[in-house]
């Protein structure tokens, strides 16, 4: 099982390569499954409410008003099915891919289980308000859809057939039926759109859209489809037999055959034990070897003395779990952070946006604002020191790395050193002058894939701070011909080459007086910095 997983792991992050490629990270389809599937449900809620007011719902008029509705060329009615359908196909298939994503990349542990549970009951809401939009055509494809799932009804004791028979006959059929499946197909998308804002309530700065280019590619393709490819209803349903040939949409009706494959029961088991399983995901243990191996994640802590009430940590976290309330120690700061320790991911980026997060403070026992117990700031700047203190290669790096990609310690060298951080974000910009002023010539920061940070925000906030978009700021006297950033994730060979190219850039830049290759003692640091 193991060995599968690692394989579909290397075929995600193959695929997102190839998407990147092709698309440029930030418009990588493959990275907005979530975003894209909301859009699609929306279009199809938009055009199902369109649909609706010209649809009769009645045993004698439903299947003829989804006719008159397609061939009326002045209501549109082609376009208005045709997204209405493949947009609705289109939320399902995507719902699905990423909670396979998700799932592969291990996004159901720890501060995530909150999303991947309430993600879980939406599938299956999809699939009834999917279901029952067929049913509302009412053609042969609706009655074997009905009849079919009468029968995976009957097989629970709950259901019995006076219950699930009681709208399907010719003299028992009445237009309660339909007004039945109008309520439901109607009704259960409200609770979908409710859900979807349920399951993103602990993830802070959410993308519910996808990019402006992706959401209008996406919008022209399906309206492109729905004109060419009409979705057409078959022929009317006739209770008195059932339909020899049904063309079959595998995204919502796969069930059906699969209770002729397996029985009635047997489909029940099946979907109960996928979906427990899928539910109890991210309470199952870890692997001892996974245990053992993985470094101690405590929660982010907030020291008053050092936290002046800004307000920068709760802009930056990924998940929600710093907020501001009112101060309890006396000072005169009206507010202080506080830290939702169940909702922490211990990612560090609050720490890289705290003001007092700076190595060129005079105190030798430095304490940030807001601190990670296992990492703490005055540990980054004296293991800061000493690594850049013991190179002796020429064009010395200092490489400051995600600890969520590969372990690049192998990489250090007599001109290169290495500092692994909890995420690229947890870096105060301070930090990189620092290590320029202590000696190293250059600078690489390495995170995730772009588009793609293991704590959704920390390539965003890197970039920000490093153009002067975000505080903290990297200052504009800091030397940008010194300093790269690569978004590699597990990329050896990429890393290495923007670490080659920087050290030769390296050699090209003539030194000066300010140069910061020279050695510079940390009181000597403390006494130079402008903040």
């Amino acid at each position: 099982m193991s060995e599968l997983l690692r394989t579909l792991r290397t075929g995600d992050e193959n695929l997102t390569g190839t998407f990147d490629r092709a698309f440029a990270p930030a418009h990588n389809p493959w990275r907005h499954l979530g975003s894209l599937a909301f859009l699609c449900l929306v279009i199809s809620v938009v055009s199902g409410i369109i649909a609706f007011a010209l649809y009769d719902t009645s045993v004698a008029g439903a299947y003829e008003s989804g006719r008159r509705l397609q061939l009326d060329p002045l209501l549109m009615g082609r376009l208005l099915r045709g997204l209405h359908r493949y947009t609705a196909d289109a939320f399902m298939f995507l719902t699905l891919l990423h909670l396979l994503r998700e799932g592969l990349r291990g996004h159901y542990r720890g501060i995530r289980w909150f999303s991947w549970i309430t993600g879980i009951p939406l599938i299956w809401l999809l699939w009834i308000a999917g279901i029952t939009g067929f049913w509302l055509l009412w053609d042969e494809r609706a009655l074997y859809s009905v009849n079919a799932t009468a029968e995976w009804l009957q097989a629970l004791p709950l259901f019995s057939d006076l219950l699930t028979r009681n709208f399907l006959t010719a003299t028992s059929l009445t237009d309660r039926f339909f007004s039945l499946v109008v309520f439901m197909h109607i009704g259960l998308p409200l609770f979908l759109l409710a859900g979807v804002w349920i399951h993103i309530q602990r993830v802070s700065n959410v993308r519910i859209w996808p990019p402006k280019t992706l959401t209008i590619g996406t919008i022209a393709m399906f309206t492109i489809l729905a004109l060419l490819v009409p979705a057409e209803s078959m022929g009317p349903a006739n209770t008195g037999r059932l339909p020899t040939h049904i063309d079959l949409d595998w995204f919502y009706l796969l069930l059906h055959p699969a209770v002729d494959w397996l029985s009635a029961v047997g489909v029940w088991w099946l979907v109960a034990i996928t979906t427990a399983l899928l539910t109890a995901l991210p309470f199952f243990p870890k692997r001892a070897q996974q245990r053992s191996t993985e470094p101690p994640s405590q929660a982010a802590v907030v020291d008053l003395s050092n936290c002046n009430g800004c307000s920068r940590c709760v802009a930056d976290c990924p998940f929600g779990a710093v907020v501001m309330v009112p101060r309890t120690d006396g000072l005169h700061h009206q507010q202080q952070a506080s830290v939702i320790a169940d909702m922490c991911a211990a990612c560090g980026i609050c720490v890289g946006s705290c003001p007092s997060s700076t190595p060129f403070r005079r105190i030798e026992d430095i304490v940030s604002g807001i601190e990670l117990p296992h990492k703490p700031v005055v540990d980054m700047r004296k293991q800061l020191q000493q690594k850049v203190g013991a190179l002796t290669g020429t064009s010395k790096i200092m490489l400051f790395s995600c600890g969520q990609t590969a372990d690049w310690q192998s990489l250090a060298d007599a001109s290169t050193a290495v500092l692994t951080l909890e995420c690229a974000a947890m870096l105060p910009p301070s930090f990189i002058e620092y290590a320029l002023r202590l000696g190293a010539e250059g600078v690489v920061i390495a995170g995730c894939r772009e588009s793609d940070c293991e704590f959704r925000l920390g390539d965003r906030w890197v970039q920000d701070r490093m153009t002067g978009e975000r505080e903290p700021r990297l200052r504009a006297a800091a030397p940008r011909d010194r300093i790269a950033v690569v978004w590699a994730g597990n990329q050896r060979d990429m890393l290495l080459r923007t670490v080659a190219e920087l050290r030769h850039s390296l050699t090209l830049i003539a030194p000066s007086e300010d140069s910061p290759t020279i050695q510079a003692s940390p009181a000597q640091l403390h006494e130079s910095h402008d903040d």
